[in-house]
């Protein structure tokens, strides 16, 4: 690798930082809404009569 390519590197990853940073708030709420999601579905399962590990297994991404 080139130190051109090198730097173009560091550049977009400096980039792709920044970009987390100013999304932040974003990236949490949307991480909150998930865990909402998931925990609702594995509820849901096992009101359906799946068991506590079934309903787990089938919450697996």
């Amino acid at each position: 690798m080139s130190h051109h390519d090198e730097d173009k590197g560091r550049v977009k990853l400096a980039v792709l930082v920044r970009e987390m940073r100013e999304n932040l708030v974003a990236h949490i709420e949307i991480a909150q809404l998930s865990a909402k999601i998931s925990r609702a579905k594995y509820l849901a399962l096992v009101a359906e009569g799946f068991t506590e590990q079934q309903a787990l297994e089938l919450c697996e991404p």
